[in-house]
């Protein structure tokens, strides 16, 4: 019993191979497509098509054509198979837009078939967008599925115009010139001839005529033009949207801070699905994308300011007095890269370090600095100064790659140290009335140095005070304001001598190696420059100081992650169930579309 049992399952499944060996395989000797121009903007074409059954393959039952659009008539469809009238025509299920046609009589094994189909397309002579004067026409015959294909086609396009159109007053397009002009008894002809090619693939023509035997063309624009070779190239709309994909992958990491996978790959699956069915929604994508990325970058680039960590701030708890100026800045949650551009200005007035170059800005220990922390403490009190905590760090890292740019220098170690002690020294003090009281000081220190009338002792001032008043959002505003009414500050640690009334001069070297120059035309334009460049390496999240600006979508993977964890247990703890199934399945998944056309039209 068992052994007729396995005799009967082994002859299925080789009835089943023999079953699935044999599939569609043929040829096309010849092809031709006529393609008659009607005054009204719709063509009628007409196909001659020879098939060739190849010997040992699945019999040809029915026929695929594709079609230029959606708007056509099955009503005014005809189909022959070697002179007989087909009886169905219908919307083909394989080739969008098109038709498909079963034969009657199926061409079977080793013979040949000559089929033709006739159909009137509306809408496809257009106004030539080069000449107002002409009409346009562009078409390709259908084509077929090359898996399916052996052998090489005779394949000849002829396009009939009125017989009141002169031969010379056809013009060919796409860079394809016919191969005949042809004067008929009642009608011009131009016509293109691919000897041995493969109609796996179009075949574009085009040409232009005048329009004058025309009771209608189709009006196109530029951008009408452009609109049409969006929609009918699949190939450029596929590859744009990887790229579209690719833009809105960088867009949603960025502002989710690299979470949200979960959430991501089911939208790019449904955004490709959408993109497929709507070429319109596709092509309006990029608009929309661009302001909502402006936007985020905007939101991310605000939240990158939020980088104090959680301080155990007490209302009430009165005001922390004696933070230094970069302290201030920090609690104020200034750009760190001004609160760096502080910390070496409030070194250079110490006279910790010396300028060596203002763009980019350079500087380097002065003598007796270069050793340890302890021993830089001891000689700055014998020089009448003081090295800050905060100070230490930023002389490390100038000790470690003395010559290089402060732009260039690895101050993360420096730049956490401040920030988050800082925010320790804030522990138990009242956060916003400290943050008042520290504004307080520079908006006092702005009023007294605009109500000093004379230059030396407004410079002497602003040396006293510069960063407070740096400290101010505006104080480029108020330096601009200075050097536009002929106040030109330069501070004594640039090389300079002060400010002056007058145009700056060139200063002298400084050490001997570079100039201050008028500091970029003004202080507050060198300045920000200096912080400019030094933004780039100082991001609060690539210190590890705060989170990319966005939403946190974390949330949503480890909750997608917990469902699918759900689903997989209870499917491991499932019952047995049976094996594999029937082992022998003769699924043919689209064989009735052997003689398709991939697609078609213009």
């Amino acid at each position: 019993m068992k052994l007729r049992l396995l005799l009967t399952v082994l002859l299925v499944c080789v009835l089943c191979g023999s079953a699935l060996a044999q599939d569609y395989s043929f040829e096309v000797p010849e092809m031709e497509l006529h393609v008659t121009v009607n005054p009204d903007a719709s063509v009628t074409m007409k196909y001659k098509i020879t098939f060739l059954c190849n010997t040992d393959a699945k019999p040809i039952d029915i026929v695929d054509i594709g079609v230029p659009h959606e708007d056509y008539d099955i009503g005014n469809m005809t189909a022959h198979l070697d002179g007989e009238e087909l009886a169905t025509i219908r919307r083909s299920e394989y080739v969008h837009p098109g038709v498909e046609v079963p034969l009657d009589a199926p061409i079977g094994s080793g013979e040949t078939g000559v089929f033709e189909f006739e159909c009137t397309m509306p809408n496809l002579v257009h106004q030539d967008t080069t000449n107002k004067e002409n009409a346009s026409l562009r078409i390709t015959p259908t084509w077929f599925d090359g898996d399916y294909m052996t052998g090489t086609t005779n394949l000849a396009v002829i396009v009939y115009l009125p017989d009141s159109i002169e031969l010379d007053e056809i013009l060919y397009q796409l860079n394809q010139p016919f191969d005949n002009k042809l004067d008929l008894d009642d009608k011009k002809a131009v016509a293109w001839v691919f000897d041995d090619t493969t109609v796996d693939h179009e075949h574009m023509v085009g040409l232009s005529f005048p329009k004058r035997e025309m009771e209608r063309v189709v009006s196109q624009t530029l951008l009408g033009l452009v609109w049409k070779w969006w929609r009918e190239s699949s190939g450029v709309r596929a590859g744009v949207g990887v790229l579209f994909l690719v833009l809105f992958g960088i867009f949603y990491y960025r502002f989710s801070g690299g979470t949200g996978t979960c959430l991501f790959i089911p939208m790019v699956i449904a955004l490709a699905i959408v993109w497929a069915a709507s070429p319109a929604l596709e092509a309006i994508f990029l608009p929309i994308l661009v302001p909502i990325w402006y936007a985020a970058e905007k939101l991310a680039g605000l939240k990158r300011r939020d980088y104090l960590p959680a301080i155990e701030s007490v209302p009430g708890g009165g005001i922390k007095r004696g933070l230094a100026v970069p302290e201030a800045a920090v609690i104020l949650e200034q750009p760190l890269s001004r609160v760096v551009t502080m910390v070496f200005f409030g070194m250079l007035k110490k006279n910790l370090v010396r300028l060596v170059s203002h763009d980019p800005l350079e500087v380097e220990l002065v003598e007796a600095y270069d050793t340890s922390r302890k021993l830089r403490r001891k000689i700055a009190k014998e020089r009448g100064t003081i090295v800050r905590g905060y100070e230490q760090r930023f002389l490390d890292a100038l000790a470690k790659r003395p010559g290089v740019p402060v732009a260039k220098l690895d101050l993360r170690d420096a730049m956490k140290h401040i920030v988050n002690n800082t925010a320790k020294r804030l522990k138990g003090f009242d956060l916003e009335q400290t943050r008042e009281y520290y504004l307080s000081i520079v908006n006092k220190a702005w009023q007294e140095a605009k109500e000093i009338g004379e230059v030396e002792q407004r410079t002497e001032y602003v040396d006293d005070n510069l960063l407070w008043l740096m400290l101010a959002d505006d104080y480029t505003d108020g330096f601009d304001t200075w050097h536009r009414s002929g106040y030109h500050y330069r501070p004594a640690w640039g090389g300079g001598t002060g400010g002056t009334g007058a145009p700056a001069p060139q200063a002298p070297a400084v050490g001997g190696r570079t100039t201050f120059g008028d500091v970029a035309a003004s202080f507050a334009g060198w300045s920000e420059n200096v912080s400019g460049n030094l933004a780039g390496s100082l991001d609060p999240v690539s210190l590890g100081l705060a989170r990319g600006g966005g939403i946190d979508l974390s949330g949503v993977d480890t909750v997608s992650m917990d469902v699918l964890n759900s689903l997989a247990e209870s499917s491991g703890s499932g019952g047995g169930g049976g094996g594999g199934g029937g082992g022998c399945a003769c699924a043919c998944a689209g064989c009735a579309c052997a003689c398709a056309c991939a697609g078609g039209g213009r």
